[in-house]
């Protein structure tokens, strides 16, 4: 790096630091452009309590510093439910209870006097009645192809961590059928590499309906441990999942739950005899 690059790059840094440390200095329009808001996809019933949470951030500084003393303005269902500020981590909570149940979409705006259209992010509140039964999804079932875990381009600053690609063209279709008549959908990254933001985005850029997204970690006890606690938290009723392996089709079945594998052309897995193995997603809702 040139010199004098150097020094305007340190101007930048201590300009955005002079920024965040002032009290009563908001985003300016350079700043909010470059922020970026997060917000997390929430699991409760209606009339229970749960904490909303949104991330402010500058994802231009290195490490996605969190922006701090800034108002972020909650909106659920089309509803202003309340304000709350970010604090040290850039990190925004606000309690609430929803009164109704269904997929709720949550934005999230970042509350400024800045003639600049608003910075806001998406999420959803999954607001579930406990009777009604939950599917678990690989997310490896719904592309087309394989899913990429492999290291990044050493020119790429940003680990993309896990590559989803294209979706499979009916897997949404299907999924919406289930969820629309009789399932709650958890989407499930089993490789423990993927970013909850990415993800979030890739389901709703390919119309997959709403659901709770987890990332387990990569090992044999996680799918059985994220089974067990859904039900201490008092989701009885996981009744099954779809997937596209054998590890995924033994634990499901060991659980006594619906096991539906759609494996990729060509796999030599052996799977377990009461796993239902397909080769076609317009057959799954025969068996589920």
């Amino acid at each position: 790096m040139k010199q004098g690059d150097r020094h305007v790059l340190i101007f930048v840094r201590l300009s955005l630091a002079l920024c965040l440390l002032v009290p009563g200095i908001g985003l300016t329009a350079s700043l909010a452009q470059a922020a970026n808001v997060s917000v997390t996809d929430l699991l409760t019933s209606p009339g229970k309590t749960i904490q909303l949470q949104a991330r402010l951030t500058n994802p231009e500084a290195e490490g996605e510093i969190g922006l701090p003393d800034q108002p972020l303005e909650f909106i659920v269902h089309g509803r202003t439910v309340g304000q709350a500020n970010t604090d040290a981590k850039g990190w925004a909570r606000l309690d609430f209870a929803p009164s109704m149940r269904g997929n709720l979409p949550i934005i999230v705006k970042v509350v400024t006097t800045s003639k600049v259209d608003a910075i806001q992010g998406k999420g959803v509140l999954l607001s579930w009645e406990r009777r009604r039964p939950i599917l678990l999804i690989d997310l490896a079932v719904l592309v087309e192809g394989e899913v990429v875990t492999e290291p990044p381009p050493p020119e790429l600053y940003n680990d993309p961590g896990l590559i989803l690609g294209n979706a499979h063209p009916a897997a949404a279709s299907e999924l919406g059928k289930l969820a629309e008549f009789y399932y709650n959908l958890v989407y499930l990254d089993l490789t423990g590499r993927g970013h909850l933001e990415d993800i979030q985005d890739w389901v709703r850029e390919h119309q997959f309906p709403p659901g709770m997204i987890r990332i387990l970690s990569k090992t044999p006890t996680a799918l059985t441990e994220l089974i067990h606690d859904l039900k201490k938290e008092g989701w009885e009723k996981v009744s099954g999942g779809i997937g596209r392996t054998a590890d995924f089709a033994e634990v499901l079945v060991q659980n006594r739950l619906q096991t539906v594998i759609l494996p990729l052309p060509q796999t030599e897995d052996r799977f377990p005899r009461r796993a239902i193995v397909l080769n076609d997603w317009s057959r799954v809702r025969r068996h589920l």
